[in-house]
């Protein structure tokens, strides 16, 4: 009985829709938690009088903490389960908001938002995986598109949340906030938020067999009456299967394609809104289009998983990536003439995030079920590095006198080669496909795929 292919080829049912409803919620708060920060920045500055140096690590912290997170905690999903971590991930979020609420200075503060941040970034890659996982086939991108919405959803939802309490109840206020939201969401996952069939059937931990039964009882399925025969496995450790040809090539390519997307992104919103200021002598102005190019986001999103309906995600992607590279030189080109300046601005929103949309949708099927969680929030880590990197960047190559015009030409070339990257993973995975005969497959199946059994690493 090929349960998985069974499962993603039919109609979605109303406990899938819910799963993932909790998973978009969950990211919708992930969006909140780390922008608050920046919402009582101008206040805690004033309040503590802190330089800008000890702000800019205040914003910083939960970047760095996001990127330990995914880098450490998520692939723990891929061992004790999606739901688990989940639940551990939301437990550091709630603490670090609850103890950010009481901060007395700067470096406690600090350490709090790492803690927080923590536990974002070990949520962020494992729910991916997750709606991955609970995904129809014919629905997979759209939905990933979507849900790539929840974070730019969050932290527009968080600055019209606590902008009106600011004033009237001071910074902590914003911390009161993200908490209580933090521990009612993770009351709500605690109570409804399954763990993964993928997980279950690949891992198959302690009472395995009724947890899967309990959670197809509720997808109005008939249970099984034993667990599925699997094949032993091809790599000792969910890292050697990840570092091993042909997927370690596929990693490569997501890592520096995810990197060099990032890169972008992050120099487009941390520094835009700078430069148009700058150029124009307005600070208003540079604001607009931060503003402007953050909704395009959550646009692009929804645009992506409308597409995704209808186009493969990987040529959705190409197309993203290599349009941003296009729209990247004409913002050089024309933001000195602001009208059209700011029309950019929202294609680069739209373009950039789309394309992020684009990766959290095509990365989940070059791995297995046993490494999916370790594979994702492995590339999204290094991404996050360089969410740090890119802004140090872009500053020293401003201080050292290059034009802003010429550093948006400088971005585009990092988005070309993301490009590059993901052809050759299609490429790569076109060619695992054709290696399959009716013998154990020579690399991971995409979930779904209509190949049959379901073996120790979760390919079926």
């Amino acid at each position: 009985m090929d349960l998985l292919h069974d499962i993603r080829q039919a109609p979605m049912t109303r406990f899938q829709v819910v799963t993932i409803a909790i998973a978009l919620a969950l990211i919708i708060l992930d969006g909140i938690d780390v922008a608050v920060m920046a919402y009582a920045a101008p206040v805690l500055s004033r309040e503590w009088d802190i330089d800008g140096v000890a702000l800019g690590l205040l914003l910083s912290a939960s970047l760095f903490g996001m990127a330990a997170g995914s880098i450490f905690l998520t692939p723990l999903a891929d061992k004790i389960g999606r739901r688990a971590l989940t639940i551990v991930a939301l437990s550091l979020a709630g603490t670090g908001m609850i103890l950010s609420i009481f901060a007395t200075g700067p470096t406690d503060l600090m350490i709090y938002r790492i803690i927080t941040g923590l536990g974002v970034g070990g949520m962020m890659a494992n729910l991916i995986v997750l709606v991955s996982e609970y995904c129809s086939d014919k629905r997979r991108g759209a939905i990933l598109g979507v849900y790539s919405a929840g974070y730019p959803i969050g932290a527009t939802l968080g600055g019209m949340i606590v902008g009106p309490l600011l004033p009237a109840f001071g910074w902590r206020s914003v911390f009161v906030v993200g908490a209580a939201l933090t521990v009612l969401l993770l009351l709500l996952s605690i109570r409804a938020l399954p763990e993964s069939l993928d997980f279950l059937l690949t891992k198959r931990p302690t009472n395995a067999l009724n947890r899967i039964n309990a959670i197809l009882a509720k997808m109005k399925r008939p249970a099984l009456t034993e667990l599925p025969d699997v094949h032993h496995p091809r790599a000792d450790s969910v890292v050697r299967e990840i570092l091993t040809p042909p997927i370690r090539f596929r990693t490569l390519m997501l890592w520096i394609g995810y990197a060099c997307l990032v890169a972008a992104y992050y120099f487009v919103n941390t520094w835009t809104p700078k430069i148009i200021a700058t150029s124009s002598g307005n600070d208003s102005l540079g604001v607009t289009v931060g503003v402007i190019a953050n909704a395009g986001g959550i646009i692009g999103c929804l645009i992506f998983g409308a597409l995704a309906l209808r186009f493969h995600t990987r040529l959705l992607l190409v197309a993203a990536l290599t349009l941003s590279a296009l729209t990247y030189i004409g913002f050089g080109l024309m933001f000195q003439t602001l009208s059209v300046a700011i029309a950019i601005a929202l294609l680069l929103g739209i373009l950039t995030t789309a394309a992020i949309a684009g990766f959290y949708s095509s990365t989940p099927e070059v791995y297995s079920a046993r490494s999916r969680a370790t594979g994702m929030g492995w590339m999204i880590g290094v991404g996050r590095l360089m969410s740090i990197v890119a802004p140090i960047l872009v500053g020293v190559l401003l201080d050292g006198g290059l034009k802003p015009e010429n550093v948006f030409y400088l971005f585009a070339i990092p988005l070309a080669v993301a490009a590059l990257c993901v052809l050759a993973l299609g490429v790569s995975v076109r060619r695992g496909d054709r290696s399959v005969t009716g013998s154990a497959p020579t690399a991971p199946v995409p979930p779904g795929d209509r190949r049959s059994t379901v073996d120790a690493q979760g390919n079926q």
